[in-house]
């Protein structure tokens, strides 16, 4: 970095734009200097001296331009630049200014007016050419002086305002990445360029779950209820869903394998899975990894078998404390496989699956709905019927589990007449009553079909006592609620729910006892 010559004079333009340095003066000069309160200013031509005026031009500082007429621009530059002067506040405050190298931009600014204590005579007026870098260099030059008196002049400070807005255009709004109003409002709220309210926009739509009451409070100091985590853990089963969800159209892909097969294959797998006394979340585990094992992979009938056997032996070994062994599930298929291909069939299975074995159960929401109904252990016991069927109808291969729970539980309700669907029940399952229909109705048609199997395992295990004979109990009320016509063909046939339910409003929770 290079220094400035302490010999050389100080220099300054017309307007006052340069940068200011002190002149080495004797003793009795510099206190004559100091008593008036301000230090003689000397301008040195340019056309004489093009090597100083080069170093100037280094540092920042501008050449002045030639005066008309006649002179040596002495009287001259000192009447232009007599508006521009400022009094120094002391010789030791002055600080070492920054020098720019940044391109000059023509840019015509209007001077600012000096506050003095004396009258201000007539602005200089800058001439066209000054850069803008020089202009800001110079103005540096006074800040440390005038920083005392910053705060009691106001008018210099909008005046400021406005020379940089007439410099850099208007101002453009921006808000806080924090807490941005259209985090808040929303974007329909808002006009095209974003920047003010758009008082044309609709209002805000009603949540679907407006009114819900949070019933997560009372567990609060409760560890085996977790309600500092309950919310997030929920979000992410419904995120991960998507993930673990079968091809619903996978058996056009089989050759050997038809629908009727997987509803006979499944029936089996209950069988053998009540035998055992398996936990509920293990069947649903199996039959989720046989629908996906058959979405990515063609079977033969002769392995049809093996595949739901091998599902339900890995699913048991995830879930149940104490699992069969490997010798309880060949029992089950009368000697027909051996232990090695089980074992190479799960190594198999796992392979394909790529180890995913996220599966959120539609159990695990049955009981976070059930939350909003108080329980009720009989519209949970017949909501469990309800999901179940998903292991027999293919067509309910397509919803997700958090839906199939949420329908299930809707279905068990008005089984038992237990009200509206409330906004409490909208809230903790995450859907309306309208959203549920078209799940509803494919169990509804599994129930009120003629041609139900009542032989089947699946039927006969909600038909015990332990299960409060809950197949039995639903099939009964669905044809008493809908007979079934003389010719055998109803109008609404398929579309029951949606006829009488479509039309429903949102209902209001119920309210809190005290």
């Amino acid at each position: 970095m290079s220094t400035r010559s302490r010999t050389a004079g100080v220099s300054v333009s017309a307007a006052g734009s340069t940068i200011p340095v002190m002149k080495r003066a004797s003793t009795s000069t510099l206190a004559s200097a100091h008593h008036a309160g301000e230090v003689k200013m000397s301008v040195i031509a340019s056309s004489k001296q093009p090597a100083a005026t080069k170093r100037r031009a280094a540092l920042g500082e501008l050449a002045v331009a030639p005066t008309e007429g006649k002179g040596d621009g002495k009287a001259d530059g000192k009447k232009a630049g007599a508006a521009e002067r400022r009094p120094l506040a002391s010789t030791q405050s002055q600080q070492p200014l920054r020098r720019t190298t940044r391109a000059a931009s023509t840019v015509d600014v209007k001077p600012e007016p000096v506050a003095s204590k004396r009258k201000a005579g007539p602005t200089a007026t800058r001439r066209p050419g000054i850069s803008r870098a020089n202009s800001a260099a110079t103005t540096a030059s006074g800040s440390t002086a005038a920083s005392s008196t910053a705060a009691t002049r106001p008018t210099r400070a909008l005046k400021e305002t406005a020379s940089l807005s007439e410099v850099s255009g208007p101002a453009t709004k921006r808000f806080r990445a924090s807490a941005t109003p259209e985090d808040v409002l929303g974007d329909a709220q808002y006009d095209d360029d974003n920047h003010e309210l758009d008082v044309r926009s609709p209002k805000r739509r009603r949540a679907k779950d407006d009114g819900w009451t949070d019933l997560d409070a009372e567990d609060e100091g409760d560890p085996t209820m977790v309600a500092e985590y309950v919310v997030d853990a929920f979000k992410y089963m419904v995120e991960i869903e998507k993930n673990t969800m079968p091809d619903a159209n996978y058996m056009e892909k089989q050759d050997e394998l038809q629908w009727k097969m997987r509803g006979i294959l499944n029936d089996w797998i209950i069988e053998v899975h009540s035998k055992f006394r398996l936990l509920p979340e293990t069947l649903l585990i199996a039959i989720n990894l046989i629908d996906r094992f058959l979405s990515l992979r063609m079977v033969s009938l002769v392995k049809f078998q093996l595949v739901g056997l091998t599902a339900l032996f890995v699913a048991a070994k995830y879930e149940e404390v104490i699992c069969p062994s490997i010798t309880h599930f060949l029992h089950m298929t009368d000697g027909g496989y051996e232990v090695g291909e089980i074992l190479r069939a799960e190594r198999y299975l796992l392979s394909t699956l790529q180890f995913d074995l996220s599966y959120p159960n539609p159990l695990h929401f049955l009981r976070r709905v059930s939350k909003a109904d108080a329980y009720d252990v009989h519209v949970r016991t017949i909501a469990k019927f309800f999901i179940e069927i998903s292991c027999l109808e293919h067509k309910l291969i397509a919803f997700p589990p958090s839906m199939l729970a949420a329908a299930a539980m809707w279905l068990g309700r008005l089984c038992l007449d237990r009200g509206d669907w409330h906004a409490n029940m909208v809230h903790y399952s995450e859907y309306a009553q309208h959203e549920l229909l078209p799940c509803a109705q494919v169990m509804l048609d599994y129930i009120i079909n003629p041609d139900l199997d009542t032989a089947s395992a699946f039927y006969k295990k909600y038909a015990s006592k332990k299960h409060l004979k809950a197949s039995v109990f639903v099939r009964d009320w669905a044809s008493h609620r809908w007979p079934e016509s003389a010719d055998g063909v109803s109008p609404d046939q398929g579309n029951e729910l949606a006829v009488e339910f479509g039309g429903e409003v949102q209902a209001p929770p119920p309210a809190v006892e005290s």
